[in-house]
């Protein structure tokens, strides 16, 4: 992918406060934050601006993860790649000294030749700048004191960073569409965020529950800007065991909150299980327009009814699914990865149309004249129906009497709009009047 914008990237050891320091600056909690070490295991970033200059800044894991696993090794091998494409590096240490990985880490970026910001976190008080001296013997002769949590010397930071910036005007493009990858655990999100993206974005590991913060980027797609957003796997709540689970389950809640549109995954060898169901409640519950898409489909046998019998067999144990359009794909063999991005595109276009009242009140006409569900006709009258907003649209309907409209008949009526105004996969919000 080509970035933009101009990249700035913190690193340092584990627990120094980067994550810290990555939401202070963008003024979110995007990153999870706790005492324990080796948290962060993907590449987070934000697109940020200071004195007219935009820039997109990234937070990495911390460098010294001491153990071999693979999952270790895939987290060093993506924050190394992250060193590469930075266009600005900031060192972030912490009181008392430098450690030993610290100077091993200065040579790792000195070989890098970026631009560096030397910047030492948790210098809270002004007793704490006495250890300052301990990191001027490292023989740099501009390095920043600042507290990430207490807010000390972040403008200064800024500044430094936009004194480094490249000098010219960096346009910020608003993404053209959100796309927010939700499932279970290891149901390929992360994988099908790499494969939209065409490199390792993402952290990629068999074992569940790899991925804890929200991670997104941005890439194009003939003209269009889409922003894809993989999420941490969604558990049931009896497995949520600690804050770590629960802020990652808070935060996917919320990237269905803000996308546009959401890809639930759900992997083919393993069917629908409660858990994916859970996940389908909140989605609708979120009323984001979504596709389902069955990953992993490369791995099932199949013959030319398989693809049919799957959908029957999904419908059947979750009828809402009938819905949304259903898509069998293969994320890390990149199979019909072209054809969500093309129906996620079509559902963004439908969810932000407008109806026209006239139609609108005609649909409503034509559905009463045929006395179905029986209520509507004789006892419940539709009198009048507008649109009053989209993404996901919005009607109001006056009738003549509000309490016969139950959930039968709103689910028939948004049923009825779904088909008559092609936003299958598009929620509708629908809401009573009296007259």
């Amino acid at each position: 992918m080509t970035h933009k914008l101009s990249i700035v990237t913190i690193v340092g050891r584990q627990n120094v406060g980067k994550s810290t320091l990555f939401n202070a600056l963008i003024r979110s909690r995007k990153a999870i934050v706790d005492p324990r070490p080796g948290l962060t295991r993907d590449i987070l970033s934000c697109s940020i601006s200071h004195r007219g200059l935009q820039f997109s800044l990234v937070d990495t894991p911390g460098l010294d993860i001491r153990d071999t696993s693979e999952l270790s090794r895939a987290i060093l091998d993506n924050a190394n790649r992250q060193l590469g494409t930075s266009t600005i590096i900031i060192l972030l240490m912490e009181k008392p000294s430098p450690s030993p990985f610290d100077l091993d880490l200065i040579g790792i970026i000195r070989k890098q030749a970026k631009p560096t910001i030397i910047a030492v976190n948790k210098m809270d008080t002004a007793a704490d700048l006495e250890h300052m001296v301990n990191f001027y013997e490292m023989g740099f002769n501009d390095i920043l004191p600042l507290s990430a949590m207490r807010r000390i010397n972040l403008d200064l930071l800024l500044d430094k960073i936009a004194d480094l910036l490249p000098a010219r005007e960096h346009v910020l493009q608003k993404p053209d569409i959100r796309i927010a990858i939700i499932g279970r655990p290891n149901s390929g999100k992360s994988t099908l965020l790499n494969a939209f993206m065409g490199y390792d974005r993402s952290v990629v590991s068999a074992i569940p529950g790899t991925t804890r913060d929200a991670v997104d980027d941005e890439f194009n797609y003939y003209g269009k800007r889409i922003q894809i957003i993989d999420t941490a796997g969604m558990r049931k709540k009896s497995r949520i065991q600690d804050s770590i689970d629960f802020y990652s389950v808070t935060r996917t809640k919320n990237a269905i909150r803000n996308a546009d549109i959401a890809i639930h995954l759900i992997d083919a060898t393993m069917g629908l299980t409660d858990t994916d169901k859970k996940i389908s409640d909140e989605i609708v519950r979120q009323r984001a327009p979504t596709i389902i898409a069955i990953n992993k489909w490369d791995l099932i046998p199949k013959n030319n009814k398989t693809f049919e019998e799957f959908r029957e067999k999904l419908i059947f144990r979750f009828y809402k699914a009938a819905d949304f359009p259903i898509i069998s794909i293969s994320a890390q063999k990149r199979v019909r990865i072209h054809k969500l991005i093309h129906t996620a595109l079509e559902l963004k276009e439908r969810s932000s149309q407008r109806i026209e009242t006239g139609k609108l009140n005609k649909l409503f006409e034509n559905v009463q004249k045929k006395n179905r569900p029986p209520v509507l006709g004789n006892r419940l009258k539709i009198l009048y129906g507008t649109q009053i907003g989209i993404s996901p649209p919005v009607f109001k309907i006056w009738v003549n009497n509000p309490s016969l409209c139950t959930d039968s008949v709103k689910r028939f009526l948004e049923k009825h709009l779904q088909e008559m105004l092609n936003l299958k996969g598009v929620p509708i919000v629908l809401k009573i009047g009296k007259r």
